[in-house]
């Protein structure tokens, strides 16, 4: 394993939005107090859980967690991570997925893989074809090198060679590199870039929970399921405004929509010196 041993405590908010477009992905340190993410794991317990066909200890939610915990729905607006979101995507954010994922003993490492099918596919339909989307992964549990650690390609969001279908999947690359977290950090990718696990070889269950965000301009490809009206009538005041409809964006004529000079406001985010700003 190669670790990654970046100071992401010490990171300005430009140096943390360079990171991220450069590297493909970036960690928020202390997103979570053990406070939330004892709560979470508490009204998480009953939550109903799907097996994956390649371990019996590898459990995802089986219903939107986000209708189930409060706490989860809640994090949908969490300051820490929808403020970082903002400044890479701008204010106007829709959320897309929520996700818990347990990873127990045993559970053999998942391949690198992008979580971009522009062209939908057969199991997750138009879901994951938006241009722009940012995924978040928060720990509820340490991540050490036995315990199912994070790996990334750094800059593979970046290829437009034909290695970087991002159907395609590998089991190894040279250049992966390996994050350890600690409970309540973050780590937000670009979903192009190519990332995965490592197995948990140790005696510990491994959480985690996942949001996805994209701009609001950058529908789907396609069609995808809206949330339930009622469901969304029942979140709390902080995870409201990003509950869009998720089929929102530009419209059937997007040119009409985005001719014009762009405001002052843009500017620096077309430009590099947001890296330093």
């Amino acid at each position: 394993m190669v670790f990654v041993d970046t100071a992401w405590t010490s990171l300005s908010a430009a140096e943390q939005l360079r990171h991220l477009e450069i590297e493909g992905y970036v960690v928020l340190p202390g997103v979570l107090d053990q406070q939330i993410i004892d709560a979470i794991k508490a009204e998480c317990a009953d939550l109903p859980m799907n097996k994956a066909p390649y371990s019996d200890e590898q459990t995802f939610a089986a219903e939107p967690p986000q209708w189930h915990s409060k706490t989860f729905a809640e994090i949908i607006g969490h300051p820490a991570m929808v403020d970082f979101l903002k400044r890479a995507m701008g204010d106007d954010l829709v959320f897309m997925l929520g996700h818990y994922i347990c990873s127990g003993p045993g559970v053999p490492g998942l391949a690198l893989h992008s979580d971009y099918q522009p062209y939908g596919s057969t199991s997750k339909g138009w879901n994951e074809s938006s241009p722009v989307t940012l995924r978040v992964l928060i720990y509820l549990d340490d991540l050490t090198p036995e315990r199912a650690p994070f790996t990334i390609i750094p800059r593979s969001h970046l290829t437009i060679h034909q290695e970087g279908n991002p159907y395609r999947r590998f089991d190894n690359h040279p250049e992966m590199v390996t994050i350890c977290l600690k409970a309540g950090d973050a780590i937000v990718f670009n979903v192009k870039a190519f990332h995965g696990t490592h197995p948990n070889t140790s005696d510990f269950r491994r959480t985690m929970l996942e949001y996805a965000f994209r701009p609001h301009w950058a529908r789907c490809a396609g069609p995808v399921e809206e949330w339930d009206e009622a469901d969304v009538a029942r979140a709390p005041d902080a995870a409201i405004p990003f509950l869009k409809p998720r089929n929102s964006g530009l419209g059937e004529d997007p040119d009409s929509e985005v001719l014009g000079d762009a405001p002052s406001t843009l500017s620096q985010a077309l430009s590099p010196c947001r890296w330093t700003a």
